[in-house]
């Protein structure tokens, strides 16, 4: 007889490995990864073919906000503070003025279409669905959307990682104002709320993200794994001790992320590409999570609200917010209309969609539902066209400059190395030559030749041809030579 255990672990693995292969066959038609996720949890659900039964949302909050601490703190190391920095005040004004003014227009049109809800209702719903998701946004971005320009990407991705602070602040407050009576409210008190939330969690990431590049580089660590284990243990420490001092967490390990991102550290790459797997098992595993939660027959029921509020937040809201909290920014049209484009929806809405039941608001699970629907739609018709609307507007990079090239090595391990990318000259005399033919210094290693659309990882024979760009690794003091003997004619 099998155990429940093992049949647990059968079933979760299971699911979780048929969702990733089937994800490689939806990708082709441009569907988001993460919303097939999404809909195999709902159809392995109680109330789907699969008949698990999971109703705990309490344990779906926890488990969304673990993966999207992870998820934010990965966002931020890989962002390229440069490129960020040039396009902080647009990034600032879309995620705190655009949240706010998403939150806001959304709400009153619900509450003038649906009359049903209150306006206080209609309002926390609105605030709900007015965060941008870094879940979606990062995801869409590494699998489908690689040619966008670097900066608007950032714009994109610093506003994702940063307005969950004041969606979780909107939503609170609304929600207090349904449930509190009017003499125990206080202006002040949320005035004071939000100043904590946003000043302690920028002042905790900073430290936090300071303290942690210092002691990664001054500490020797017996075991090189032991790197992978502190850095882990790090991302819910920061989070859960800047919301001990009222701060917002998912703010605090997205700073620090980007803080951290920005210096040398051991073992940098290989903490990155850790995380990185990391992070997509938590993903996986939240959207699973969270479709589990829903009744697809529930969704059936509410499909005329859900469709029209989607349409709301799409069309109407989201632009509304972009377009205004822009004026007196120079940002082309274009990139306007992209940007209110690309307002998906995802993790983070529904986790706050979980805030109403564990307050006991009363229609709290038709609200999560509501917000379901909403954040499937998003992510079916934005998301998969992100990269179309991109095209259209006509704001994708040129075909030679969104060839994907390796990272800039990390050579903290090795000093006095670097890795220096070089295109051989058509005329050049090294063409047809094998590179053990070519007298490159002992200091020297070809690793990787880009030819065409080709990448060949080259040997002692590989024959270099006219216009390859070739990555070499190599003493700082030989760069010059290497470069003198593939460019000479």
């Amino acid at each position: 007889m099998i155990d429940s255990f093992t049949l647990q672990a059968f079933i979760v693995s299971a699911l979780i490995l048929f969702s990733i292969l089937s994800s490689k066959l939806f990708f082709r038609f441009g569907f988001p990864i993460l919303l097939i996720f999404l809909v195999f949890g709902m159809l392995a659900g109680s109330d789907g073919p699969g008949g698990l039964e999971f109703s705990d949302y309490k344990m779906a909050q926890s488990i969304g906000t673990f993966s999207l601490m992870f998820i934010l703190f990965l966002g931020g190391l890989e962002s390229d503070w440069d490129a960020l920095s040039s396009n902080l005040s647009v990034s600032l004004k879309l995620s705190i003025f655009g949240t706010i003014l998403t939150a806001l227009i959304l709400g009153v049109l619900i509450h003038w279409f649906f009359p049903v809800l209150g306006l206080m209702e209609s309002l926390l719903l609105g605030s709900i669905v007015s965060a941008t998701d870094a879940a979606s946004v990062f995801n869409i971005f590494k699998t489908g959307s690689s040619d966008l320009e670097e900066s608007l990407k950032k714009i994109l991705e610093f506003e994702s990682g940063s307005n969950d602070a004041i969606g979780v602040l909107l939503t609170t407050i609304f929600i207090s104002l349904i449930t509190a009576d009017a003499s125990t409210f206080s202006g002040w008190y949320f005035a004071r709320f939000f100043f904590l939330q946003i000043f302690a969690g920028v002042l905790m990431g900073y430290s936090f993200g300071m303290v942690i590049v210092y002691l990664m580089n001054s500490v020797k660590l017996g075991y090189d794994g032991l790197y992978l284990v502190f850095i882990t243990a790090c991302v819910p420490f920061v989070f859960s001790v800047t919301t001990i001092f009222q701060g917002n967490g998912f703010l605090a390990v997205y700073i620090a992320g980007i803080l951290i991102g920005r210096f040398k550290f051991i073992h940098k790459k290989s903490i990155f590409r850790f995380l990185n797997g990391y992070v997509w098992i938590l993903q996986i595993g939240m959207f699973l999570c969270f479709g589990l939660l829903v009744f697809p027959s529930r969704l059936a029921q509410i499909w005329i609200p859900g469709i029209s509020i989607a349409v709301l937040l799409m069309v109407f809201a989201r632009p509304l917010a972009v377009f205004v909290s822009l004026i007196g920014e120079k940002v082309p049209l274009k990139e306007k209309l992209f940007i209110s484009w690309v307002g998906l929806r995802g993790a983070s809405p529904i986790i706050m969609a979980t805030f109403p039941i564990a307050a006991g608001l009363a229609g709290g699970e038709l609200l999560f539902h509501i917000v379901f629907f909403v954040v499937l739609v998003s992510l079916l018709v934005q998301g998969s066209t992100v990269q179309k609307m991109a095209k259209w507007l006509g704001i994708l990079k040129k075909d030679s400059e969104s060839l994907y090239r390796p990272r800039d090595f990390d050579n903290i391990e090795f000093p006095g190395m670097s890795l220096q990318e070089m295109i051989v000259p058509y005329n050049s005399k090294a063409i047809d030559k094998a590179l053990f033919e070519i007298k490159l210094p002992a200091e020297s290693h070809v690793l990787l030749i880009a030819r065409g659309e080709q990448f060949l990882i080259p040997s002692g024979n590989t024959q270099v041809k006219g216009g390859d760009v070739v990555w070499v690794l190599a003493k700082d003091e030989v760069l010059s030579e290497i470069g003198r003997t593939f460019s000479e004619t």
